[in-house]
């Protein structure tokens, strides 16, 4: 398996179509699905439509979080977007899908490893991430991982219609 970085545990490769039917999979589990402004019911068309028209054309950057110890199984997803080189910036989440995968500690070295990943390869200087405050694991794993919150944005407004408050942290790239 070729991976673009590797930790102890995962590693980060590029996301190619046959994964679309596994991010449909985990978007429309609602542990997933809770997690995030857009809360519609994913398609696979729909899917392999955002591959072709933003993973293919790079207006995103989307890898698999893999289980190394596992065969490689892709547990969950890493998405970079809005890169822009001229305030030399990145946004970037992520989500585990695989539920039996919870609580394992991918989560924190995934972040680890993204932010990493990010910074080499975007040559940004900031990488920010929204969370919804009530994703206390989700906060807790950034932050660990070395983000400190830097916003709060008040009712954010989800698809559902139900409002929340998010927190946008950001890591800076290390002056070295």
């Amino acid at each position: 398996m070729k991976y673009d970085i590797v930790g102890k545990t995962i590693g980060l490769r590029k996301m190619k179509i046959d994964d679309c039917e596994k991010i449909v999979e985990w978007r429309n589990n609602e542990r997933v699905r809770e997690r995030y402004v857009y809360r519609e019911k994913f398609s696979l068309e729909a899917q392999q439509k955002y591959y072709k028209e933003q993973v293919q054309t790079k207006n995103v950057f989307q890898y698999m979080i893999c289980e190394l110890n596992n065969n490689d199984r892709a547990i969950g997803s890493v998405v970079f977007k809005d890169y822009k080189l001229s305030d030399r910036q990145i946004e970037y989440g992520l989500f585990i899908g695989e539920d039996d995968t919870i609580g394992k500690g991918y989560g924190k070295e995934t972040a680890q490893l993204s932010i990493e990943l990010g910074f080499e390869k975007f040559e940004v200087d900031r990488i920010i991430s929204s969370i919804f405050c009530d994703n206390i694991p989700s906060l807790v794993i950034h932050i660990k991982a070395g983000m400190l919150p830097c916003m709060i944005l008040h009712d954010v407004e989800c698809t559902d219609g139900e409002r929340k408050d998010m927190i946008i942290l950001e890591a800076k790239r290390k002056n070295t």
